[in-house]
């Protein structure tokens, strides 16, 4: 069983799944275990953690004996993957947080596990995230990113309708973009529409509906993206 806490900007999941494919996205993870060590597989490096931090864009997978872990996944153009990046990651590819701070957030876990948003607030809080500044991001990406956000498809010519609401050519924009976030337009545009689906899917607990409205071709479509970027089915997620 999976509990899952939505929020746009980021992700917040108790899972009990215990195997994982190795999948490659970009989102910034935190995964915590409980009682059980973490196995994780990260860039082709093995080793067991008490609780990992990932970088967005590395082939990886994680799983526990216990099967049940703590998993955040932090969009790659919030501030939070941005503090993550700036104060623990440092540019290499993963970080083990210390014990002491792990069990800090199995403590604020037992306490507020009864309500996701609390524990959601309450770890972040023990990560000093809340208090993370904004993005300071070219206002042209920072409008269109509020626009995005904003729309509930991403269209096949979204490049070119997010063109013409910030007055910039493709290859301006593409360039900002990955000067701005580091990571390519086209590629956040395929996590866009993943988040779409997700979304539509809560909205209206139909996977067809939910994946021809956030722009997939199909839903056999939105299901081998969502296998491919989270190495877990979509079936397994929407038991959550």
């Amino acid at each position: 069983m999976t509990e899952t806490l939505f929020e746009y900007d980021h992700l917040l999941m108790r899972s009990e799944y215990r195997t994982p494919d190795v999948h490659t996205h970009l989102a910034v993870h935190l995964i915590v275990g409980f009682g059980a060590d973490l196995h994780c597989i990260v860039n082709e490096n093995s080793f067991k953690a008490k609780a990992i931090i990932i970088a967005s864009d590395v082939p990886h997978t994680v799983y526990s004996d216990s099967g049940e872990m703590l998993v955040f996944l932090f969009d790659p153009a919030s501030r939070y993957a941005n503090e993550l990046e700036r104060s623990c990651l440092h540019g290499e590819s993963f970080f083990c947080p210390e014990e002491e701070q792990v069990r800090k957030i199995n403590a604020l876990w037992q306490e507020n596990k009864n309500s996701l948003v609390k524990a959601d607030r309450a770890i972040l809080g023990c990560l000093g995230l809340t208090k993370a500044d904004d993005l300071r991001l070219d206002e042209r990406i920072s409008e269109a990113l509020a626009i995005l956000k904003e729309m509930e498809e991403v269209p096949e010519d979204a490049v070119g309708f997010l063109c013409e609401r910030v007055f910039l050519s493709k290859s301006r924009l593409s360039h900002l973009f990955k000067e701005n976030l580091g990571i390519s337009l086209s590629r956040y545009l395929a996590w866009e529409k993943m988040r779409k689906g997700y979304i539509c899917f809560q909205k209206y607990g139909n996977i067809t509906d939910a994946a021809l409205m956030a722009g997939f071709d199909s839903p056999s479509h939105f299901a081998a993206t969502c296998k491919r970027m989270f190495g877990i089915s979509f079936s397994e997620y929407s038991k959550s």
